[in-house]
């Protein structure tokens, strides 16, 4: 790893002093190899590293092309990630993947990172004082909800920002994910395999992503004409107590399938059919969203769509990036939820 690192940044300050003029090609990856010892597969990944800090553009059976890199130029070199400020950590998996993600994307462009758990009103004005300074050139908020706080000043300051996994619905600079595109393929997944009858399983209308969700899901029941009861919607699930996991389950008439917003909801939901002897997926049939937030899902098969935390920490460093050289405010970054399917959803 030292030995990338130092080619790496052999490579970055030859390009960087003019060694390497713009529109000229760097030699082969089998002479670079040879200059600094390294094998083939290391020099690819260095010339990706720098393409991503902007230096160089691979050309597929040219080469590496020098990019118009400018001393003055504006540039990404330290950020400051604030992790949160309404307790993120009560999802100690979701927040450790994002600052993963976010890490690895600073990484790959060489960028440098301070980070902080500070919840003081006075981090703002620190951190607007560090950009007034040259100290930071942006800010990457790993979700965040007070927007007069902490957002609007940093808008009237003209700092580049952007919020990691927005789960609030705010009109801001983010990397998001569409919480109504993800309920669709959830029920569109579901309708597929034959299935008429299908529950949701959410918290608090209340947030954002759950409001959302609700809504896409009364309007799919719609627009495919499904069979609906009020009991199959369960709102406010958080807890193995809520007394609504098996009150849902005492009723007469059970969907064939329930769809649970974050797997969390998907375990309290496994553990109440267990106690009223009902089997997934052979009398109902369960898939969920997060894979994050129940550590035995995998055991228990449980069919699910992933939350891409570590894209969408990448993709916020990227956004940032780009609006910190640009100049100019990047568009929105949507992340599509791919699925891991197990075995929890029958065909009917």
């Amino acid at each position: 790893m030292s030995k990338v690192r130092g080619t790496r940044a052999a490579l970055r300050e030859e390009i960087i002093s003019g060694r390497w003029k713009p529109g000229t090609y760097l030699p082969s990856v089998r002479k670079l190899g040879e200059r600094f010892a390294a094998s083939k597969s290391s020099i690819h990944n260095i010339l990706k590293m720098l393409q991503d800090e902007g230096l160089l553009q691979l050309s597929p059976g040219r080469g590496a092309l020098i990019t118009g890199y400018s001393p003055d130029q504006p540039r990404l070199n330290h950020l400051f990630f604030r992790t949160s400020d309404f307790g993120t950590f009560n999802y100690l998996p979701v927040i450790s993947a994002l600052m993963s993600g976010v890490f690895r994307g600073a990484e790959c462009k060489n960028i440098e990172v301070t980070i902080s758990f500070n919840d003081s009103d006075n981090l703002t004005e620190a951190m607007i004082n560090a950009y007034s300074l040259g100290e930071i050139q942006g800010i990457i908020y790993g979700q965040c909800h007070n927007y007069e706080d902490l957002i609007l000043p940093l808008e009237k300051s003209g700092i580049p920002y952007v919020v990691s996994h927005e789960i609030h619905g705010l009109n801001v600079a983010k990397c998001a994910l569409d919480f109504r595109l993800i309920t669709r393929d959830a029920i569109d997944y579901l309708v597929k395999r034959g299935h008429r009858k299908i529950g949701f399983w959410c918290g608090s209308v209340e947030d954002f992503i759950y409001r959302e969700g609700m809504k896409e899901y009364l309007r799919l029941i719609d627009e495919y004409q499904l069979e609906f009861r009020q009991e199959w919607l369960v709102l406010n699930i958080s807890s193995e107590q809520d007394k609504g996991a098996d009150a849902f389950f005492k009723q007469k008439n059970l969907p064939t399938a329930v769809f649970t917003m974050r797997d969390y909801r998907a375990k309290i939901l496994y553990e109440a059919a267990a106690r009223h002897k009902i089997r997934i997926p052979e009398d109902i049939s369960v898939v969920s969203w997060d894979n994050a937030t129940w550590p035995d899902a995998n055991a228990a098969g449980l069919t699910s769509f992933v939350e891409p935390l570590h894209e969408l920490g990448e993709n916020s460093v990227a956004m940032l990036q780009q609006w910190v050289t640009s100049g100019e405010r990047p568009e929105n970054c949507m992340i599509t939820c791919p699925i891991i399917e197990r075995n929890s959803v029958k065909t009917i």
